[in-house]
Order: structure tokens, then sequence, then C-alpha cells
């Protein structure tokens, strides 16, 4: 796919999606790649907080409590696109 930068916004050029016919399995994996990516990403989130949380003895108790808050966030999240998949 192209991409072009107007300004701040990332614009993409979805012709390529819709030039071959024969391509629709390729954007059917490629619309499925984009759909897992956020549940890795929030996944990835969680663990590294939870190694935070693990590691770093030296976090008083509001700012681990702040860790939690944020993993908890980040879970829901994760859960949450989890569920939308089936």
């Amino acid at each position: 796919m192209i991409s072009s930068n107007f300004g701040n916004d990332l614009a993409l050029d979805l012709r390529s999606l819709f030039d071959d016919k024969n391509s629709g399995a390729e954007a059917n994996n490629q619309v499925k790649n984009l759909q897992s990516k956020p549940i890795a990403d929030n996944l990835t989130l969680m663990n590294e907080i939870q190694a935070i949380l693990r590691e770093c003895s030296h976090l008083n108790p509001e700012q681990r409590l702040l860790y939690c808050q944020s993993q908890r966030y980040f879970m829901k999240l994760y859960l949450r696109e989890v569920n939308k998949q089936g």
C-alpha cells in the first residue's frame, strides 16, 4: 500500500486492495493482520507493566497503584478486542 502524508494526518491509498479481483484473499489477510495488531500490542503492554511491577521494588504504593490501574486499562482493551474476534 502507498501512504501519503497530508499535514499531520496519514492517508492510506486503498486502491491496491481493489485493483485485482484475485487478490481478495490477500486483502482479507491484510485486514486480519490489522485487527490482530491491537490485541498483540495490548498484550505486550500488559506484560511490560507486569514486569515493572515485579522487578521495581523502589516504587512507592501510589506509583504501584498507578501502574496497576494502567495494567487494568490495557487488560480491558485486550479482552474487548478478543471478545470482538470471536
